[in-house]
């Protein structure tokens, strides 16, 4: 009765020893970094470093940092600073100092990249 009891107690305190393991990291989402760096007609540059999850785009990261307004997955103001079309200017973004091919909500993030904002005046 004895060896009975006490293997019921090994198997109980296996049990409870294996339910309170931590979770898998294969769980658990994965955060990468990136630099969100915005210039601002003054001169005033506002540059961090930021973390993501695996398929943000470049929208997610902003929306998260700044106020900003959009239309059609394109920015048109941050923190209250709009571009103005009617002078042709217009919020651009870089991306590992290139020019973004796509859209804010459209252009996903790697671990590491470079997104920087200005307002850009053309002719």
């Amino acid at each position: 009765m004895k060896k009975l009891v006490r293997s019921l107690l090994f198997v109980i305190a296996g049990l409870f020893l294996v339910a309170c393991q931590p979770q898998s990291a294969s769980k658990t989402e994965q955060t990468y970094t990136a630099t969100l760096k915005v210039t601002f007609p003054d001169n005033k540059v506002v540059e961090e470093k930021v973390t993501f999850e695996k398929d943000d785009s470049v929208m997610d990261i902003l929306e998260d940092h700044h106020k900003i307004e959009e239309k059609d997955g394109l920015v048109t103001s941050i923190d209250d600073v709009s571009q103005q079309p009617e002078k042709n200017t217009y919020w651009m973004y870089d991306v590992n100092d290139e020019l973004a091919p796509k859209g804010a909500k459209e252009m996903h993030v790697s671990d590491g990249d470079t997104i920087a904002f200005y307002l850009q005046t053309f002719q």
